[in-house]
């Protein structure tokens, strides 16, 4: 890391720990009511000064709660470049599905085209918060429909291992042996294909599945769903090495679908999926 740079995190971090020190400790002096008003409208405060990042479509804003979410902003353009570019290259008019849309960088930046319809599920309750705060924040409410759901092989309640305490992060429905989380969560899954049947969406032209270890199950759940004409494209973070994931290719290669983009980023890789002509 250049000198300068840590040099300024450093400073950063010092700053930020003296004056939340100091926050809390006036706070603690207060009587409790005046305490809860305070600290109460100080923190709405803070979460509702947007931070904004430019792209090449415009300005979008974004609510900080927790580091993570700082991350997730600030790396819009560069956490997973070719998949804004796989955005950017959506005929207009088109459906879009965001599976496992966190706080919602990339519906964001799809619904920020205005010719897109996008349907965003996120089954965090934390993480669902800041979606819709974002869509908000953004004036995007009308193109994005945000549903707290997770989609799977069958229509279940699921628990997550969670915090919600912990914003921005990628939960599991299986849990992380690397990065357990205290927390639990209950959340409703249905399929793709009940979606269709049971609420009459639009069929999607355009999938995202960012979700841990269900990608196999999601597709499982949307076979009728992704033979229709309609459906054009999938972009899913998979690794062609992996067992669990070669199983996925093999059933869209069933489905109709060919690997037509390979992309890796930090340890993951992204596999772009289109149906053949």
């Amino acid at each position: 890391m250049d000198e300068a740079v840590s040099g300024g995190t450093s400073v950063y971090k010092w700053i930020v720990h003296a004056e939340t020190k100091r926050i809390r400790r006036t706070l603690r002096l207060l009587p409790p009511p005046v305490r809860a008003k305070v600290q109460s409208a100080l923190t709405l405060g803070l979460i509702g000064e947007p931070f904004h990042v430019e792209t090449p479509r415009g300005r979008l804003a974004f609510t900080l709660l927790g580091l993570s979410t700082a991350q997730r902003a600030i790396a819009t353009l560069t956490k997973q470049p070719e998949t804004i570019t796989w955005i950017d290259s959506f005929k207009p008019q088109s459906v879009f599905w965001d599976i496992g849309a966190n706080v919602g960088v990339y519906s964001l930046y799809a619904a920020q085209r205005g010719d897109i319809s996008v349907t965003a599920f996120e089954p965090a309750a934390v993480n669902y918060f800041l979606l819709t705060a974002n869509c908000e924040l953004n004036g995007l409410e009308e193109r994005i429909d945000c549903l707290l759901l997770g989609l799977g092989e069958e229509k279940t309640l699921g628990h997550m291992q969670i915090s919600q305490f912990d914003p921005a992060r990628s939960f599991s429905f299986k849990g992380k042996k690397r990065d357990p989380q205290p927390g639990r969560q209950a959340a409703l899954i249905v399929t793709i294909d009940q979606l269709m049947d049971e609420y009459q969406l639009p069929c999607p032209n355009y999938i995202k599945i960012d979700v841990p270890h269900l990608a196999g199950a999601i597709v499982r759940g949307g076979m009728r769903t992704l033979q229709r004409a309609e459906m054009r494209e999938l972009h899913i973070e998979a690794s062609e090495d992996s067992p669990r994931d070669r199983q996925v290719i093999e059933t869209l290669e069933q489905l109709g679908f060919a690997v037509t983009g390979r992309h890796t980023h930090f340890d993951t890789m992204d596999l772009t999926f289109s149906k053949r002509a």
